[in-house]
């Protein structure tokens, strides 16, 4: 009955009640984006470049990034009265570390603030074996450790841009993304040991490696949160839902198609980041928290996994991040 009463609101959530059309003009605000070049991530940046930020699309390929720039630019404005921002591309490559500082580096010599850094770019449904440049399984290094030594090398520029006279309270935020599937596949704990090691299980099972991933997304969000609070930056996580984005291709082709009656399209899907980003009630408070679809607080997280995230608990959290500190430390 517990699942149930956590999962339900997931699938059929709420009206949205921050959309593009009620979004404030976002002018003079810089956002960065992973994983931009499709799905929630590109209607994200569409429309904030409408709304007036600057977007910087951090994405593997150059070609799909210049295309995606292309499009958003040639699409008509929702608000005539707004002047658009600006998109620029800057690669990164979330499966090799190494590409992660030259990224940051390259932005810190573009801009000096950022308002929004959100993690978006995942990957689900991979084999244990195809394993990143570092040698680690894939759910765990890329939607882990990379956004981990992403936003670590980010925090001084997000600290001192929440620290400007001229930037108002809570405003600048950190967004991981997380998944519905941490209810029900996620193991006790969220991340256990054997999850976090160079040598991969074979013939682990890609959906629980997925779900531990996730899982790792919230533990990032708790952990910021507490290193962040004192300077007055937001990090949470989000499940923007049941979305259809290309993050299922690598998914069976029955369990999509079984899947699709609850599926929402990102114009609708985007409305769960927009609440997280930028609904202005949201405070450093509410640091670690969970944002359900399509904008609202998660209403009863599963027990063990905030037991995981609290002090003197199971200490699965704790682990996690000395792990992912460990092994991004020689990237910095």
């Amino acid at each position: 009955m517990q699942i149930f009463k956590r999962i339900w609101p997931q699938l059929f959530p709420a009206k949205p009640t921050l959309t593009a059309d009620s979004l404030p003009p976002q002018t003079g605000r810089v956002v960065i984006i992973t994983g931009a070049t499709s799905g929630l991530g590109l209607e994200l940046a569409r429309i904030l470049y409408h709304a007036g930020a600057t977007v910087y699309i951090a994405a593997r390929n150059e070609t799909k990034a210049h295309n995606v720039i292309n499009t958003i630019t040639a699409t008509t404005s929702p608000n005539p009265t707004t002047q658009p921002g600006e998109l620029i591309y800057l690669p990164i490559d979330l499966a090799d570390l190494r590409t992660i500082p030259i990224f940051v580096n390259a932005f810190l010599a573009r801009s000096n603030r950022l308002d929004l850094l959100l993690n978006n770019a995942a990957v689900a449904c991979l084999p244990p074996t195809q394993v990143t440049a570092q040698g680690y399984e894939p759910h765990i290094g890329i939607n882990c450790a990379a956004p981990y030594l992403l936003t670590s090398l980010l925090s001084p520029i997000l600290t001192s841009t929440a620290q400007s006279p001229s930037t108002p309270p809570n405003s600048v935020r950190v967004i991981f993304t997380s998944s519905m599937v941490v209810e029900f596949l996620a193991p006790t704990g969220g991340v256990p040991s054997s999850a976090l090691t160079s040598s991969p299980d074979p013939k682990s099972d890609p959906n629980t490696n997925y779900a531990i991933s996730k899982t790792g997304n919230w533990f990032l969000a708790a952990h910021f949160a507490s290193t962040f609070a004192s300077n007055g930056v937001v990090s949470i996580t989000q499940n923007p839902g049941n979305i259809d984005t290309p993050i299922y291709d690598n998914a069976p082709r029955l369990s999509v198609w079984v899947s699709k009656p609850v599926f929402y399209t990102p114009e609708v899907g985007v409305s769960t980041l927009l609440w997280a980003g930028f609904e202005e009630g949201i405070t450093v408070d509410d640091g670690g928290r969970y944002v359900i679809p399509f904008g609202r607080w998660h209403p009863g997280p599963r027990e063990d996994l905030l037991g995981a995230m609290r002090e003197g608990g199971s200490g699965e959290m704790g682990r996690f991040v000395e792990w992912c500190e460990r092994v991004t430390t020689e990237f910095r």
